[in-house]
């Protein structure tokens, strides 16, 4: 088991890299654009949505070296000088990553969700190191994440080839015994849930730097902790704990930044339970079933470009309606008793 945590880890790692990289170029090249929130929704768009077709591909071909083709891509991304080309590739790029990274630390875990939920928790580390680096506006910062994308296809390659697993089903057995589609339909909800929230709500405290690394910060621990008490006390008692004991936070935390990242923490732990449904339904497609949860991201997302709610009072409703609804979806993926 050690072997498994240390390869979620290490995709961890190179999960945190590949979005300083893509929030470097986005900050330091996009975020200037007076159509940024457009360019932002593109990047989601080309990051988000291929992702269960890149997986359904690599589902196919295991053997693909989809990990190293992304990092090749999103450091010729870096070095591109046009802005909207380099926006596209450095996005598809990194969808290949986290292709790479979910079939990897899904299919050679041995029924633990812990090391899938370390790579994807990553992540959020590096969104926030991203923006800071792009930000400060030093043109030589461009060596860090190019760097940073080196040593991930190193890490890539180097585990790709030690995997015994790449051909195997994955090895767990949660999911609902219910048709695909119910399924997936109950899974991309939740996972929609989730990205909305995370995305729209309402944080007046978060106005400073280290504000925001907080904020993120928090995603990550809440997103790897999700993965750790589903391995230690079941997938549907980490729902209940998610969902109820983050809901409350998150409807006072609005004004207050501890309250609000208890609560921030706490919902992201739905997280694993998500993926690990879809994982359990789709054993032999691994990739497929993770690029499920990363469109429903996307569409959970896609509402805060366009419009939110005006007062916090509606937030409030909205935020929980939403996770009453969630949690019944949720759980009904999740065999009983796990």
């Amino acid at each position: 088991m050690r072997q498994k945590i240390t390869s979620g880890i290490l995709y961890g790692v190179v999960h945190f890299s590949v979005e300083i990289a893509s929030f470097y170029l986005l900050f330091s090249r996009i975020s200037s654009s007076p159509i940024w929130w457009a360019l932002a929704l593109l990047f989601d768009a080309v990051a988000f949505l291929p992702q269960g077709i890149i997986g359904n591909l690599t589902d196919r071909y295991p053997r693909c070296r989809i990990g190293l083709i992304g990092a090749i891509l999103m450091m010729l991304a870096l070095l591109t000088p046009s802005d909207i080309p380099a926006l596209c590739i450095i996005a598809l790029g990194n969808a290949m990553i986290h292709i790479s990274g979910a079939n990897h630390t899904l299919r050679d875990c041995r029924g633990s969700i812990t090391p899938n939920a370390l790579f994807v928790g990553g992540g959020s580390f590096g969104v926030i190191t991203g923006q800071i680096l792009g930000g400060i506006g030093e043109q030589l910062l461009i060596l860090i994440p190019l760097c940073l994308l080196i040593i991930s296809a190193f890490i890539m390659e180097n585990l790709q080839r030690a995997d015994s697993s790449a051909d195997k089903p994955v090895s767990f057995d949660i999911c609902a015994d219910k048709s695909d589609s119910l399924i997936v339909l109950y899974a991309f909800f939740g996972v929609a849930v989730r990205g909305y929230i995370a995305y729209a709500i309402p944080t007046e405290w978060n106005k400073t730097v280290s504000q925001t690394v907080a904020l993120f910060v928090c995603m990550g621990i809440g997103k790897i902790m999700g993965g750790i008490l589903c391995d230690r006390i079941g997938y549907r008692r980490t729902t209940v704990f998610s969902l109820l004991g983050g809901l409350p936070f998150l409807l006072a935390g609005n004004s207050n930044m501890v309250v609000s990242l208890i609560g921030i923490a706490l919902f992201s732990m739905t997280m694993p339970v998500t993926i690990a449904a879809l994982a359990s339904k789709f054993p032999h497609q691994p990739g497929f079933a993770f690029g499920i949860t990363t469109i429903g991201l996307f569409i959970g997302t896609m509402p805060v470009f366009f419009i939110r709610p005006q007062s916090l009072l509606a937030h409030q409703i909205v935020v929980l309606i939403l996770t009453a609804a969630a949690l019944p979806a949720i759980i009904t993926c999740i065999q009983k008793g796990k």
